[in-house]
């Protein structure tokens, strides 16, 4: 085969793979925002909730005088 042939069909190959991968990776992205907002909800509706709480916040409590 012609080395000229052999390059023009691998760069149309090389070409085409490149495009699928750009679409397959357009439409994983867009399933990823759709999950990441969906987690998102969740996690706001446990804090509001309280099943989320800071481990690192002080005990609200603690600090109160008696009154």
């Amino acid at each position: 085969m012609d080395p000229a042939i052999a390059a023009t069909l691998i760069g149309v190959l090389a070409s085409a793979l490149i495009g699928v991968l750009a679409g397959a990776f357009h439409l994983l992205r867009s399933d990823i925002r759709r999950v990441e907002g969906k987690l998102d909800n969740l996690v706001l509706a446990l804090a509001r909730a309280g099943y989320l709480t800071d481990p690192q916040s002080p005990d609200p409590t603690a600090n109160s005088a008696p009154g």
